[in-house]
């Protein structure tokens, strides 16, 4: 039995570093040491997309952002983007707008702000608020200079950089930072739209005409970016022509946005958004009430021009009964600096999700030839699980999590007692497979009428913080 992925590029590589790179594991929770394998996965069903590009207005503002922010750069003495210091200075400019545009949607957005996706919002939120009584204001937008550093990262176009990257139009060259003419395109739709909102120097103006930027200026700003930002883009929370349509849209929101016409094209039509759409048409019929159902639909629909997509509905059962019995022991650890194995393993519902765990592992294809990259992560997990025995299933569970799971660790056995390594009500990292993201996409772009059944109470548990 032999699958092949079918994803793998034609041309030779191309190394454009968008961010300061640290391994994936390092930068997302991979609990079980299964995160490279989901991404082979996820790259199938929906190609240059992530679980981070949740809202197609975030792409229209950080659009804007990016053709906002070259000015300045340019006017400040930026011209490549080559090396990761130059990067970096680029990035600068770029920042402050980001959190500009959260600190925005609070102060517009009143009555649902926290229903919208604004990374950082914990420490924007008092900001803003002594920002707008015009009391004092922290720097760096109330982070610490850690804070503000990993928000390179972490943050909303650290998030969203792969679809600019990699959609056709949104950057020259899929280099993530020069604006193409698809996000000139959203940007200019998005300035009219701001009104006595929008800085006071046109969107395209260059730093060279009579009504750009002073150069001057710009170069003054380098180092101090935010101050600049907040001095020259000062009527930055005026409401403005049409505000609602400027803004992030709530969580629950599935409706057609009013730049459709604009972004159907950069997300669905070219080479990669074909094959989204048509995954996301799939997802829209198949009627299926959960996501595992989705993921054994798109295995059937999908194996025979894919062969490993028939693994996807048996990856997605195995990583969800594991998520399932590390969530049981955190559940069982709660604030506790200690607990004894066997109390986890007494839990009323140890033993059906043990038994579900090992069910899942013995279905996992652990003895076939299959050429699939990064395999092997789910061939040890599915090994390492050998009993249903809730005291022997939470510790082979533990062991191979403290072993092979990437990033944090959220607890580790040791003498027999369970101790924990993450705050008790920290987030956890499931595996997901860009699902809902695209269809939520889908639905903004009215490929699809609304949000699929099966999909609809998922989220991928990404933190809104910093």
């Amino acid at each position: 039995m032999s699958f092949e992925h079918l994803g793998e590029p034609t041309q030779g590589p191309r190394l454009l570093f968008t961010e300061p790179w640290d391994p994936i594991v390092v930068r997302r929770g991979d609990a079980l040491g299964l995160l490279a394998l989901t991404s082979v996965f996820a790259e199938m069903v929906a190609p240059g997309l992530t679980n981070r590009v949740r809202d197609g207005r975030w792409v229209t503002i950080l659009s804007w952002c990016l053709v906002r922010s070259q000015q300045i750069s340019q006017a400040s003495g930026g011209r490549s983007v080559v090396t990761r210091a130059e990067q970096s200075a680029r990035y600068a400019w770029l920042r402050p707008l980001e959190l500009m545009w959260a600190a925005r949607t609070i102060g517009l957005a009143e009555d649902d702000w926290r229903d919208r996706p604004l990374l950082g919002r914990r420490r924007i939120q008092p900001w803003y608020e002594d920002y707008s009584n015009r009391r004092y204001s922290a720097d760096r937008f109330g982070m610490s200079v850690d804070q503000f550093r990993a928000y390179r990262q972490t943050g909303t176009y650290g998030g969203y950089r792969v679809a600019f990257r990699k959609w056709t139009g949104m950057t020259v060259g899929g280099d993530g930072w020069t604006p193409g003419p698809a996000a000139n395109k959203l940007a200019k739709w998005l300035d009219a739209r701001l009104g006595s909102a929008a800085p006071d120097w046109p969107l395209n103006a260059s730093h060279l005409s009579d009504d750009g930027i002073s150069i001057r200026s710009a170069k003054l700003g380098r180092g101090d970016e935010c101050k600049w930002w907040l001095q020259h883009w000062s009527n930055f929370d005026r409401s403005g022509k049409r505000a609602e349509e400027t803004l992030p849209r709530p969580r629950d929101e599935f409706e057609i946005l009013p730049e459709v016409d604009l972004l159907r094209p950069i997300v669905f039509e070219d080479h990669g958004g074909k094959r989204r759409r048509r995954v996301a048409l799939e997802i829209a019929k198949c009627g299926a009430k959960n996501h595992l159902g989705v993921c054994r639909h798109l295995g059937l629909l999908f194996e025979d021009e894919e062969p490993a997509m028939a693994l996807l509905p048996r990856f997605s059962r195995l990583a969800d009964a594991g998520i399932a019995a590390m969530e049981l022991i955190a559940k069982s650890l709660g604030g506790k600096s200690q607990i004894p194995l066997a109390e986890a393993a007494s839990s009323p519902s140890a033993g059906r999700v043990c038994q579900e765990l090992v069910a899942a592992a013995r279905e996992w294809p652990t003895a076939a030839d299959l050429t699939l990259r990064h395999v092997d992560t789910a061939h040890r997990f599915a090994n390492a699980i050998r009993s249903a025995d809730p005291v022997e299933c939470f510790t082979d569970l533990l062991q191979h999590h403290e072993m092979y799971g990437g990033g944090l660790r959220w607890f580790v056995l040791r003498n027999g007692r369970i101790e924990p390594r993450m705050p008790p009500l920290a987030n956890a990292s499931g595996y997901r497979f860009r699902l809902w993201s695209l269809c939520r996409l889908a639905t903004q772009c009215g490929v699809i009428r609304e949000m699929p059944a099966g999909l609809r109470e998922e989220d991928d548990d990404l933190t809104e913080d910093v």
